[in-house]
């Protein structure tokens, strides 16, 4: 198992380096965005948890890069993504203009209308929406996966305290910017994050993505609530 593992993770480290080439000739603020994605946000141990066979769902999928890493690392896997954001959008299109397997749309969960799919991904999405939304868009990737389907949410923590206060500025930052639309900031820590799950209908297990990083990285591996079994 752990070769296994190991030997995923090979995988999907080349698939990340040949999505970020996908982006070469993209203007400089996007180039920059996709570089910094890659740097700050840990996506091959999150790829990994993604089965190699299916349809994935990857909400507010932003540029693309993630997307376009999971359809490189398996022609097995169908992947859509959605981001309300259309200059976000087109850069994705162009980077995956070459992947059969990759395809990107303006919208939200609320406007993907052809599930089921066996994965749905949210990365870095919840922090921007107020609890209300943030049940609600769970609520629809609930109806939108398969009755044994996958969500996996990768979140930030609000510990430790000096991690959480370095993302929370500079995501302010980044909305002050307008580079990344919400309604303003409304991080939850894990007990709340595990609770909303609950809520919305999942039964999930957290997964801690530390690193040196000042960054509280957590991923909840979530699975509808009537499925037995571990998630």
């Amino acid at each position: 198992m752990t070769s296994t593992v190991a030997g995923r993770g090979r995988a999907e480290a080349r698939a990340l380096a040949e999505a970020l080439a996908l982006y070469r000739d993209a203007p400089l603020p996007v180039r920059l965005h996709v570089q910094a994605r890659h740097w700050l946000c840990p996506l091959v141990p999150i790829a990994q948890h993604v089965p190699p066979v299916g349809r994935v769902l990857d909400v507010g999928c932003g540029h693309g890069l993630f997307g376009n890493l999971l359809a490189l690392a398996s022609p097995r896997r169908s992947i859509h993504g959605v981001d309300p954001m259309p200059a976000k959008i087109a850069a994705a299109r162009r980077a995956a203009r070459a992947l059969p397997n990759a395809t990107y749309a303006v919208g939200t969960a609320a406007t993907v209308s052809d599930g089921p799919y066996d994965v749905v991904t949210i990365l870095d999405v919840l922090y921007l929406l107020p609890p209300a939304e943030k049940r609600a868009l769970l609520e629809r990737c609930r109806r939108l996966l398969a009755p044994e389907g996958l969500l996996l949410l990768k979140t930030n923590d609000r510990t430790p305290r000096w991690k959480y206060l370095w993302t929370y500025t500079e995501e302010a930052l980044m909305t002050r910017l307008g580079l990344t639309r919400g309604a303003g900031l409304f991080f939850f820590d894990t007990a709340q994050h595990c609770a909303l799950l609950a809520e919305a209908g999942f039964r999930a297990r957290v997964v801690r993505l530390d690193t040196w990083l000042p960054y509280p990285h957590v991923l909840f591996v979530a699975r509808p609530a009537r499925q037995a079994g571990p998630a």
